[in-house]
């Protein structure tokens, strides 16, 4: 089955309703694993970013990962940005992928100090437009571990 690219960052295909819909069906299924990967002080990861050590990001999100999903399915795409602007919170934002058998979902995980949250980019899956919050929600759901 050839997969469909949704878009959802140019939102061509789907509604600014489904967006936050998926955003939020997401954000729960990586709750577990946000949750891991924020116990990592944020002054090593500020560091890792700015010394663009990439293969230590890149092996905290799949330890992180590791208790909660099938091997390799969540994965950092090798890009981060920290922003310390004078008067607002810091913020770490990380470009991420994750790969199911259904659907691959490229994202941004974005640490504030304020908030955690998730920024889909774009879905590629197998069911056609519309995107089907139900089937993305089980294609989610079905990279878990048991």
């Amino acid at each position: 089955m050839i997969p469909h690219d949704h878009d959802l960052a140019q939102a061509r295909m789907v509604s600014g309703d489904v967006i936050a819909a998926a955003e939020q069906v997401f954000a729960a299924e990586l709750r577990d694993f946000i949750t891991e990967f924020c116990l990592l002080d944020g002054s090593v990861l500020i560091g890792w970013v700015r010394g663009e050590r990439h293969g230590n990001i890149a092996d905290l999100v799949a330890s992180s990962a590791e208790p909660f999903f099938k091997d390799a399915t969540l994965t950092y795409a090798d890009a981060a940005d920290v922003c310390l602007d004078w008067g607002r919170s810091m913020q770490v934002v990380l470009d991420m992928e994750f790969a199911a058998k259904a659907v691959t979902v490229f994202f941004k995980l974005v640490l504030d100090g304020c908030f955690v949250g998730v920024a889909i980019q774009r879905i590629l899956a197998e069911e056609g437009p519309p995107l089907r919050l139900d089937a993305f929600a089980r294609a989610l759901s079905d990279a878990r571990l048991t």
